[in-house]
C-alpha cells in the first residue's frame, strides 16, 4: 500500500513532478503571480529509515527526487542550490529538515513562492486531542517520537502560518505521509490520526488527500511504473483530462470529480476514495491543447493493467490473529505467486489455497487485497508480454523472454497458458471491474496468437480461427494495435491478401504511430510474400524515422536487399544488425544467407554454424547448413542437417523438399518421393514440391504423373518460368514438339530475357526441322547469354541440316570451347565430319565423346549417326568400350 498525500494548493499549484502539460493557475480572486517573485522549496523523500523497526517505503526518495528534478526544470522554474533544497533519507535528520524550513522562512518575501514537499512516513503514539502527529525523518526513533527525531505537525503548521500570514509568501505544502506500516501508533490508527488532522481546514487552504482516514493509499507498478494511484491521475487530470466541459480551464469541481471515478476504480477490489477540500470552484490549473492532446495519444498507447498492492501494516495485524494452520496457508499461497504455480497441482497452487482464504473469517480485512494480488500476478506474465511487444524501439523486441528471437515453440509453452490465467484473473475481479473488458480481449487475442503462429503456411481453416479470435477480442476492446499487427501477419501467410496485410498494418500504425514493429514486419510481409517493394520501402522510411539504430531493422532491411539480389548492400545492413548484437543467430542465420547469394560457401557455413552455436532449435538454420554442404559437395555430410531440420521444426515445408532432392541426387528414389510428398501435405499450395516431384517423375520416365506434378506446380504460380520451361522440357523428351514449342513460348512471355527459354525453343524448333524459326531463337539465345555452350551446338546444327558446313563447324567448335567435355557437340562435329568424308576424324570425335560419357544408347539411337554405324570402324569402337552390350 502507499499512503496520502495531501496537497495544499496555492498559486504555485500544480505540474506533473517531472513533466509538462497543464499550466497552473492562481486563484483568480484573491491573488496573482508577480513578475519579479522568486520561489524556494524544501524537498524531503525517506524510504530507508535509520531505525531498522520503522518499516522501510518504495518510492519516497523517488517521488521526492522526481519532485526536485520538476523543480530543477524551465517547467518548475529552474531553481538551483539557492533556491533548493533537496534531503534524501540520511540528509533528512529532524536537524537538517528544521534548518532547511529555518532556510526557508529567513528567503521567502512577500509574494515569493515557498514550497514544502514531505514524502516518509506519517505517525501518532497515542491518539489523544494534544498529539496531532509527527512527520518521521531519518532519525526517528521507533516508539517515543517527542525523544526527537520526529517533526510535530503543529510545528510544521506554524512555519506555514508565518509564512502564509506574516511573510504573505504563497505556500504550497505537498505532504506525503499517510503511509501504510507497523508503527507506534499503529494500534490506534496512527496513520489515518494523522491524515485526519492534515486534512482540518485553515483559510485559503486548498487540500487533496488521497484517500479518507481510515483507508490507506494505494500504489503499484501499473501507475507510470512505480506510483501511487491517486498521484498518478491528479497529474492527469491536470494535463486536462478531467476538463469535462472543455473550457481550457481545470476546476478543483473537475479533478475532485476525476479522481473519485478513476482512482476508485483502479484500485478496485481495495477501497479508495480521494477527499477533495476547498472552493470547488477553484481554477486549478489552464490546459495548454497541444500538449494536452499529446498526452492523450501517449495514454490511448499505454496498456492497461493491473499491480499488485502491499500489505504491510494491515497484514501485520491480521497474522496476529490467525492460527498456525492459516498462516501456513497464506505463506504457501504468496509463495505460488511469486512461482507462478497458479491453477496446477489442484490441491497446491495458488487458487486452492485461495479458496481456503477466502473461507476464513479472520482473514475478511485481507479478502480484497488477496483477491486483487492474486488476479494481477495472474495477468502479469501477458502483461509484461504484451509491453515488451509494444516497445516503441524495436531493438530486442521480437518475442517475450530474455533472448529476442526466443523460438516460437519455447514461446508457445508459456503463451498457452495465458488464456485460463486471464480469464481467471477476469472471474475474480467481476465484470463490472474497469480492467474485466481488457482482460477478456487479451484472452482472446493470444489464443489468436497462438493460431496464427502456428506455421507460415497458407491454411484457411487455421487462418479463419486465428481471425475469429482476434475479432472477438476486438468487440471487448476495440482500439488495440497489436490484435491489427497480428492480423496482418495472418493475411500475409494464411491467408495470403496483400491488400489486406497493407490495411491491417496500416491499422496498427493509426492506433499507434509510433510503434516501429508493424512497420517492420509489414514491410517484410510485403515484399517477402508479394513483391510489392515501393510499399515496402514506405514502411521501411517510416520506422527508420522513428529508430535508425534498430538491429531488427537492419535485419530486415538486409533481407529486403538480399531479394532483390543487391548482395553488397544486404551484406552491410546485416553486419550493422550483428554489430549491434552479436549474440542473435537469426542474424547469422542471415548473414549467412546473404553469403550463400555471393557464391561464398565456406564463409555462408561459418555464419551458419555460429548461428547453431547461438540456437540450437532454429530449425532454418539447420535446413541452410544443408543446403551449403550440398552446394560445396558435401553429400554424405548433407543429410543430417536437414532432418535436424524437420525434427525441430515438422512444419518446415523447405526441409522437406531439400531432403527429397538430396534423395533424388543420390538415387534414394523411394525415399525422396516420400520427402516431396510430405511436403506436399504440409502445403499443397507451393510449387516447389511439386516441380521437385515432377522432375523426379520425368526422370523416372513416369510421364503422367510428372505431367499432372507440373501442372499442379504452375496452378500455384503461374509466373515462374521454370515451372514452365522444366515442363515443356517434359513434352520434349516424350517428342511432342508441338506442345513442347507451346510451352516454351509461354516461358518466353512470362521473361523474354531468359536465354535457356530461347535455347530450348530453338531446339524444339531444330527437332521438327523448322530451321528458320529455330536458328532465330537459338541467336537470340546467345544474344542474351554468349557462354553457354548449348545454344551453340544447337545453332551449328541448324547451319549444319542447312549444308552451311563452314558455319556449322564455328559454331561447334564454339560450343567446345566454351565447354571442352560437352559430349553431344563432339557427337555434332562427329556428324560434320563424316558428311565431309573425313571418317578417322569422325571417329576420333565419337570417343571423345565416349569419354566424356555418353552413353551406349544414346549412340545407337542418335539418327545422325546411321552411316556411321554402318562403318567397320564403328564396330570395332563398339567392342572396345561397350564389350557387354555391342553384339555384332
Amino acid at each position: 500500500m502507499k499512503y496520502c498525500i495531501i496537497y495544499f494548493l496555492f498559486p504555485f499549484l500544480v505540474y506533473a513532478q517531472n513533466q509538462k502539460g497543464a499550466s497552473p493557475k492562481a486563484n483568480t480572486q484573491s491573488r496573482s503571480l508577480e513578475t519579479n517573485s522568486a520561489t524556494y522549496a524544501v524537498v524531503v523523500g525517506i524510504s530507508d529509515y535509520q531505525d531498522k523497526d520503522i518499516p522501510d517505503l518504495r518510492f519516497a526518495d523517488k517521488d521526492a527526487e522526481a519532485f526536485a528534478n520538476f523543480l530543477r526544470s524551465p517547467a518548475g522554474g529552474s531553481l538551483n542550490t539557492d533556491h533548493l533544497k533537496v534531503l534524501l533519507n540520511k540528509q533528512a535528520t529532524m536537524a537538517q529538515f528544521a534548518n532547511a524550513l529555518d532556510w526557508l522562512m529567513e528567503n521567502a518575501k512577500e509574494n515569493d513562492q515557498a514550497i514544502v514537499y514531505f514524502s516518509g512516513h506519517g505517525d501518532v503514539e497515542k491518539k489523544t486531542l494534544t498529539q496531532p502527529g509527527f512527520l518521521l525523518c531519518w532519525d526517528a526513533p521507533a516508539r517515543v517520537y517527542m525523544a526527537g527525531g520526529a517533526f510535530a505537525l503543529p510545528m510544521l503548521q506554524e512555519v506555514i502560518s508565518t509564512l502564509s500570514i506574516q511573510t504573505k509568501a504563497k505556500v504550497v505544502v505537498i505532504l506525503d505521509a499517510c503511509r501504510a506500516g507497523k508503527l507506534a501508533g499503529s494500534s490506534v490508527g496512527g496513520a489515518q490520526a494523522t491524515a485526519a488532522n492534515l486534512s482540518k481546514q485553515f483559510a485559503n487552504e486548498v487540500k487533496m488527500l488521497s484517500c479518507q482516514p481510515n483507508e490507506y493509499s494505494i500504489e503499484g507498478e501499473q501507475w507510470g511504473g512505480g506510483r501511487g494511484a491517486f498521484s498518478f491521475n491528479l497529474v492527469n487530470s491536470l494535463y486536462g483530462l478531467a476538463d469535462a466541459n472543455q473550457d481550457l480551464v481545470v476546476t478543483l469541481q473537475e479533478v475532485g470529480r476525476y479522481l473519485e471515478d478513476h482512482v476508485t476504480a483502479e484500485v478496485a477490489p481495495v477501497n479508495q476514495m480521494p477527499m477533495v477540500l476547498g472552493n470547488r470552484n477553484e481554477k486549478i490549473a489552464i490546459v495548454d491543447p497541444s500538449i494536452l492532446a499529446a498526452f492523450q495519444t501517449v495514454k490511448a498507447n499505454q496498456m492497461a493493467m493491473l499491480s499488485a498492492i502491499d500489505t504491510r501494516g494491515i497484514e501485520e495485524d491480521v497474522l496476529g490473529t490467525l492460527d498456525s494452520t492459516t498462516l501456513m496457508i497464506y505463506k504457501l499461497f504468496k509463495k505460488s505467486l511469486e512461482d507462478q504455480v497458479f491453477l496446477e497441482p489442484a490441491t497446491q497452487c495458488s487458487e486452492a489455497y485461495y479458496q481456503l482464504l477466502m473461507a476464513e473469517p479472520r482473514m475478511k480485512r485481507l479478502h480484497s487485497t488477496i483477491t486483487r494480488n492474486y488476479a494481477a500476478a495472474l495477468q502479469e506474465e501477458a502483461q509484461q508480454t504484451l509491453n515488451f511487444w509494444l516497445k516503441v524501439n524495436l531493438t530486442k523486441n521480437m518475442q517475450p523472454g530474455s533472448n529476442q528471437k526466443t523460438p516460437f515453440s519455447k514461446v508457445k509453452v508459456r503463451i498457452q497458458s495465458f488464456s485460463k490465467y486471464l480469464e481467471r484473473a477476469a472471474e475474480l475481479l467481476g465484470n463490472k471491474h474497469y480492467m474485466y473488458k481488457s482482460l477478456m480481449a487479451r484472452k482472446y487475442f493470444f489464443e489468436g496468437y497462438l493460431l496464427a503462429n502456428t506455421h507460415n503456411n497458407p491454411d484457411k481453416n487455421l487462418g479463419e480461427m486465428a481471425l475469429a479470435h482476434f475479432r472477438q477480442s476486438l468487440k471487448w476492446e476495440p482500439d488495440q494495435p497489436h490484435v491489427y499487427w497480428q492480423m496482418s501477419r495472418v493475411f500475409g501467410h494464411n491467408l495470403p491478401e496483400p491488400d489486406s496485410v497493407e490495411h491491417y498494418t496500416q491499422a496498427a500504425i493509426n492506433l499507434y504511430p509510433s510503434w516501429i514493429k508493424p512497420k517492420v514486419e509489414g514491410a517484410f510481409l510485403l515484399f517477402e510474400n508479394f513483391n510489392r517493394w515501393s510499399k515496402a520501402q514506405v514502411l521501411l522510411d517510416q520506422a527508420i524515422q522513428i529508430d535508425s539504430t534498430s538491429d531488427e531493422l537492419f535485419n530486415v532491411l538486409s533481407l529486403y536487399n538480399l531479394k532483390q539480389n543487391k548482395f553488397e548492400t544486404a551484406e552491410h545492413y546485416i553486419k550493422k544488425a550483428i554489430s549491434l548484437d552479436s549474440t542473435d543467430g537469426f542474424y547469422w542465420y542471415n548473414f549467412g544467407a546473404t553469403l550463400k547469394s555471393k557464391g561464398e560457401w565456406e564463409k555462408a557455413i561459418h555464419a551458419v554454424k555460429t548461428a547453431i552455436q547461438l540456437d540450437s532449435a532454429f530449425a532454418p538454420a539447420w535446413r541452410l547448413l544443408g543446403n551449403l554442404y550440398t552446394k560445396t559437395n558435401r553429400l554424405a555430410e548433407t543429410e543430417q542437417p536437414l532432418l535436424k531440420s524437420v525434427a525441430l521444426d515438422p512444419m518446415l515445408y523447405n526441409g522437406y523438399v531439400d531432403l527429397g532432392k538430396l534423395y533424388f541426387q543420390t538415387n534414394r528414389i523411394n525415399e525422396a518421393e516420400t520427402s516431396l510428398k510430405k511436403a506436399i501435405s504440409l502445403d499443397e499450395k507451393e510449387g516447389q514440391a511439386h516441380f521437385e516431384l515432377g522432375f523426379l517423375y520425368s526422370r523416372t520416365k513416369r510421364f503422367s504423373e510428372a505431367k499432372q506434378q507440373y501442372e499442379k506446380a504452375i496452378s500455384c504460380d503461374t509466373t515462374n518460368k521454370f515451372y514452365w520451361l522444366d515442363f515443356g522440357s517434359l513434352y520434349l523428351e516424350y517428342q511432342q514438339y508441338d506442345k513442347a514449342i507451346e510451352i516454351y513460348k509461354k516461358s518466353i512471355s512470362i521473361d523474354s530475357t531468359y536465354n535457356l527459354s530461347y535455347n530450348q525453343l530453338g531446339y524444339a524448333y531444330l527437332a521438327t526441322s523448322n530451321f528458320i524459326l529455330a536458328e532465330q531463337a537459338l541467336k537470340k539465345a546467345i544474344f542474351l547469354d554468349s557462354t553457354l555452350a548449348n545454344p551453340n551446338k544447337h545453332l551449328g546444327m541448324v547451319y549444319y541440316k542447312t549444308n552451311r558446313m563452314a558455319e556449322s563447324r564455328k559454331f561447334i567448335q564454339k560450343a567446345l570451347s566454351l565447354n571442352p567435355k560437352y559430349a553431344a557437340a563432339y557427337i555434332a562435329l562427329a556428324c560434320l565430319d563424316f558428311s565431309e568424308g573425313k571418317l578417322s576424324e569422325s571417329l576420333e570425335n565419337i570417343e571423345k565423346a565416349i569419354a566424356n560419357g555418353l552413353g551406349y544408347m544414346q549412340l545407337i539411337k542418335d539418327e545422325e549417326l546411321t552411316l556411321l554405324r554402318e562403318k567397320p570402324e564403328w564396330k570395332t569402337i563398339m567392342k572396345k568400350h561397350f564389350p557387354d552390350k555391342f553384339k555384332d
